[in-house]
């Protein structure tokens, strides 16, 4: 498939200020038809509002177009007239009115997400992901990994804060976690986190309510998937459509000689050993970027993955959709790098996609229509 084929550029690709994982957010949810950015510097939430011109004229000091020869297509090929400044690590997220970022030190707090002061509400593992969705009631809910002493020596696991509560554990006694989300789902919310081990990669999911008393509660932890053996860095996502089953997405080694794309359902609750269905790469990958979308239907998936089998050959961020079933149906490469560092995705109410990438460059957001 040739670059942009199956997903035309409408706006973009431009350069941001800041080079950094990103978080697309709208300040009017209803409408969802304007994205801003939002970076993260040092646990502060820095608002940016991408001056997307009407028409994809890219600037010299950005990625081309997409339908430049492959090798020239690459974000990493040209040198931004201006290094821009290094935003941290990892993204913020935000649930309702409220923003979360975590500092240099692993400090995450909850502040207005217009401005204003907020008391730290979780200590975390420096660097390690973070999650927050709103519930019914006017509720927030953080999830986020955390370094626990054990007799077993220190472990890393996943923790909720419920508004401004103390943290509880996530993740099921003895397991630990590397990676950690969330998503609303059916009045409440899904959680997923990964463990991943150097000899095998459980998958763990649960719901998570609110008690009429104002207290979490947690369903029954389930063992979704064990696959092969993984890194610290392996990362997923929770894929949610407007209605239906929710898909936990993992970039992972199907066996020895094959890598890809596992696609988990859960249906009415999560259950212990469901089926994957797979979309393999050309080789693998790791880190391996993904990101989902939630909440609308179709759902739709940016991944990156090698564009062939040899070593070293480039790196491509697709486009695509998955289906009731879980298939990934391929839509378009939308650009190809050396390497990809970050990727968020979000549609809005016209049936467009937003995408905002990192690499070694710098970071980048386009608009996109999803089309023939």
């Amino acid at each position: 498939m040739a670059p942009g084929a199956g997903c035309k550029l409408r706006r973009g690709p431009l350069s941001l200020s800041l080079r950094g994982p990103a978080l697309l957010w709208t300040p009017d949810d209803a409408a969802r038809a304007d994205f801003r950015v939002i970076f993260n510097r040092d646990g502060v939430a820095q608002h940016v509002a991408p001056a997307l011109g009407p028409l994809a004229v890219p600037a010299s000091s950005g990625p081309p177009t997409p339908a430049s020869p492959p090798r020239d297509a690459s974000p990493d090929a040209g040198a931004a007239s201006a290094e821009p400044a290094r935003a941290s690590w990892p993204a913020c997220a935000v649930a309702s009115r409220f923003v979360f970022c975590m500092d240099h030190g692993g400090t995450i707090r909850r502040t207005p997400l217009w401005g204003g002061e907020g008391p730290p509400i979780g200590a975390g593992r420096r660097g390690t992901g973070i999650s927050a969705i709103p519930l019914p009631g006017g509720h927030t809910l953080l999830a986020f990994l955390s370094d626990r002493k054990t007799s077993e020596g220190a472990v890393t696991q996943a923790f909720a804060v419920l508004d401004d509560k103390p943290a509880v554990p996530l993740s099921a006694e003895g397991s630990g976690a590397t990676f950690v989300a969330l998503s609303p789902w059916k009045g409440g919310a899904l959680a997923m986190y990964i463990d991943a081990r150097a000899a095998l990669t459980p998958v763990h999911a649960r719901t998570v309510g609110v008690t009429p008393e104002g207290k979490l509660e947690l369903g029954p932890d389930a063992v979704l998937f064990v696959g092969d053996a993984g890194e610290s860095r392996m990362g997923g996502a929770l894929a949610i459509g407007g209605d239906g089953p929710a898909f936990v997405l993992l970039p992972a080694s199907k066996d020895m000689s094959a890598f890809g794309m596992a696609a988990i359902r859960i249906d009415q609750a999560p259950r212990d050993d469901m089926p994957a269905v797979w979309s393999l790469y050309p080789n693998g990958l790791s880190p391996a970027p993904i990101a989902a979308t939630q909440g609308a239907s179709p759902i739709h998936v940016a991944r990156v993955r090698p564009t062939a089998r040899e070593p070293g050959s480039p790196h491509a961020l697709e486009l695509g959709q998955l289906d009731a079933e879980g298939r990934f149906q391929p839509r378009c490469l939308a650009v190809e790098g050396k390497s990809f560092k970050h990727v968020a995705i979000e549609a809005d109410r016209d049936g467009s996609l937003w995408i905002a990438y990192t690499t070694g460059a710098g970071t980048f957001i386009e608009q996109r229509a999803v089309g023939p």
